[in-house]
């Protein structure tokens, strides 16, 4: 892999820390918050559950992989982030629901409401792709039984897959067994993230987090945070097809196409203020500053989601400079 310079760390965090600055793409974070919220409340009151634990549940840290701490704050402080905490917090909220929400959107589905008719019909299209089964009644009924036989599925992503190739040539491209990146053998030093680097500041929520569930405590600025950055712990393979495609076009090269890209804007488009460029500026905010991803790699994986029918981005087109001009428009 080829290394990142230090001036590219850079070029990354300035970009992310504009996307989290701008106060529509905060306002924009947290009105999805307060639908995924309203969301679980309804499902906790329908299937007689404590909404307090319902949140907690699909919000807190304990549903995403340990290795997802970028974020992430005491269950306790769920809906305070909600109501008032920075941006990262948010999407960290949102990413928490990505990874564990499929058995409320199979609900919500049965409802028939809560989402936009236009997700409702794909998630319906897609589900009986996935199981030939058309009744959503009945595919979640299916789903359970799988759960508790223990079958192989992907029940966690079932309703939040992708539209297109790009997710899933984040593991493998044509050919199959051409893998887009591996863990790194020995993760690089310089790659962790140090305090003075984190755009907003962590917040007395996180900081409760770190200290607690890391076992760490923050003594100063230059202190590296037990974040593992995609950067630090992925290595692309630089003869996968869209690593080479990114060469080819001089595009910033962090871990290839954004899975986790993928999963936000599955669940930004679920509800009626779906904006495929604020849900961009989110992912930027949140990946670029570990760093996880580039841009470009953000606006491959958001491709499926309607950049490609606003026609004014493409491969060869330096990704960096059209996410500026796109937020110049966010004022």
């Amino acid at each position: 892999m080829k290394e990142l310079e230090e001036r590219d760390l850079r070029k990354l965090r300035e970009l992310s820390n504009k996307c989290s600055a701008n106060k529509k793409v905060q306002e924009y974070v947290r009105d999805v918050c307060f639908r995924i919220k309203e969301l679980l409340i309804h499902y906790a009151r329908d299937t007689k559950q404590d909404a307090k634990k319902v949140l907690e549940k699909y919000l807190g840290h304990t549903a995403a992989p340990a290795s997802f701490s970028t974020g992430q704050i005491p269950a306790k402080y769920i809906t305070k982030a909600i109501d008032a905490g920075n941006i990262r917090e948010r999407i960290t909220l949102i990413m928490n629901f990505c990874m564990s929400g499929c058995a409320v959107i199979l609900w919500a589905l049965e409802k028939n409401k809560y989402f936009t008719q236009a997700s409702i019909d794909v998630l319906h299209k897609r589900l009986y792709n996935l199981t030939g089964i058309s009744d959503i009644a009945k595919i979640n009924k299916y789903m359970k039984r799988c759960e508790r036989k223990g079958c192989i599925l992907p029940c966690k992503f079932v309703s939040l897959a992708s539209d297109g190739a790009v997710s899933a040539s984040r593991l493998s491209a044509y050919p199959l067994n051409n893998a887009l990146r591996e863990p790194r053998v020995k993760k690089i030093d310089r790659y962790y993230v140090k305090v003075k680097d984190v755009y907003p500041k962590l917040s007395k929520y996180e900081l409760e987090y770190i200290k607690v569930n890391c076992k760490y405590e923050i003594k100063n600025n230059n202190n590296k945070l037990q974040w593992i950055s995609g950067l630090q712990y992925w290595e692309v393979n630089e003869n996968n097809f869209y690593i080479k495609l990114m060469r080819h076009y001089k595009q910033m090269v962090v871990c290839g196409p954004s899975g986790n890209t993928d999963l936000n804007l599955s669940i930004f488009r679920l509800f009626d203020n779906f904006d495929i460029n604020l849900a961009i500026f989110a992912c930027i905010s949140q990946m670029c500053n570990t760093p996880d991803h580039s841009p470009c790699e953000i606006l491959l994986a958001a491709l499926p989601y309607g950049l490609d029918e606003l026609d004014d981005w493409a491969i060869d087109q330096d990704s960096f400079k059209y996410i500026y001009k796109k937020l110049k428009m966010y004022r």
